[in-house]
């Protein structure tokens, strides 16, 4: 796979090129081998776990939202004992690449100049058309540019690369499966269906839901889980591979704001998924989600890593042993990343 400049691009895809990616992506998901992916004995479908490859380093991306510039710098950044860009690492099924959800929708001060922007013109226009902006051209198409890379990257490095779904990877802005309509800025969640239905019509967006739905929605590894939020209670490993008859464990695992959490839920999650108190309690959960200031933040009484800073292009590189997480800023045009930080992930040997 090689690196094309279109992938720092903001311009919407064509339809076809979208159509085709999509059904790529959902192909992907759906034919992940049951050693990685664990199917869900109720329908055959592969659940919503992945089980990380063990002995290998594994890097965690926090929310996307829309960086498609951050993801090719990533691609090219050598880091420290991988000897090449990862990219390279990656073909050669060396490490793991896990993205933790939230693909689309920009963060930060563009991005809501772009969003309250293009709602003030449909505001005045009385029209909803008026959301075909430039404005809106622009966000979208960072959105679905940081999509669809995703997705090659899954197609391409199908042992190697894995993503989650977090509670913004809900490009059709629907209300059910564990998901809920959302806004930040304006009212992002709706315009941007909006925005999709008159560019691309029903059934690619129809196509995009499916993808979103195929998503899994947790991952484990030797003394880490990691998901797009804090598990909201005790989840069960049962239950996250059956994801798709339960909304609620879904919603647990994407929407989970701080100090909604119910009281040891990230240790009992750990035990159940991870099978014994001992390993559980010499682990940690990683999320994204909530933002932090500085590099990580601890919660849970030190096990839940919380490693979203929408400031900073931010990866975070677990050891082939599962021991320590280094925190690396990812430096645009530059081969080797900054390293910002280091944890030992046993809470109990910190």
């Amino acid at each position: 796979m090689t690196i094309r400049s279109e992938f720092r691009s903001s311009e919407p895809p064509a339809a076809e090129e979208l159509e085709a990616a999509i059904d790529a992506g959902i192909a992907a998901n759906l034919h992940v081998s049951a050693e990685l992916r664990p199917s869900d004995p109720a329908n055959s479908l592969p659940g919503g776990l992945i089980v990380l490859p063990p002995d290998k380093p594994c890097i965690l991306v926090p929310d996307l939202h829309a960086r498609p510039s951050f993801l090719h710098a990533l691609l090219l950044t050598e880091f420290p004992g991988l000897s090449e860009p990862l990219l390279s690492v990656l073909s050669k099924n060396n490490a793991t690449l896990l993205f933790l959800g939230d693909i689309p929708h920009a963060e930060g001060e563009e991005a809501a100049r772009r969003w309250i922007s293009s709602y003030d013109k449909a505001l005045i226009a009385r029209d909803v058309r008026a959301l075909l902006s430039p404005e809106m051209d622009e966000e979208m198409g960072l959105s679905l540019t940081s999509l669809l890379k995703v997705i090659e990257l899954q197609c391409g490095f199908p042992n190697s690369v894995f993503c989650l779904k977090g509670n913004h990877d809900n490009m059709t802005n629907a209300g059910d499966h564990g998901d809920f309509p959302f806004y930040k800025y304006a009212d992002e969640g709706k315009m941007g269906a909006i925005w999709l239905s008159f560019r691309y019509g029903p059934f690619i967006m129809h196509k995009l839901r499916e993808y979103e739905l195929s998503l899994a929605i947790a991952a484990e590894n030797l003394n880490f889980c990691a998901s797009h939020a804090e598990p909201a209670q005790e989840i069960t490993r049962d239950s996250i591979i059956s994801y798709r008859s339960n909304s609620r464990i879904v919603q647990a695992l994407i929407w989970t704001s701080n100090d909604e959490a119910e009281k040891g839920s990230v240790r009992k999650s750990l035990k159940s998924i991870l099978g014994s108190e001992d390993r559980a309690r010499h682990s940690v959960w990683f999320s994204g989600h909530r933002p932090v200031s500085g590099h990580f933040a601890l919660r849970a009484e030190g096990q839940l890593v919380q490693i979203h800073n929408p400031a900073l292009w931010q990866v975070v590189l677990v050891d082939a042993e599962s021991r320590r997480a280094d925190f690396f800023t990812i430096l645009p045009d530059q081969p080797k990343p900054k390293k910002a930080a280091s944890l030992v992930l046993d809470p109990l040997a910190r």
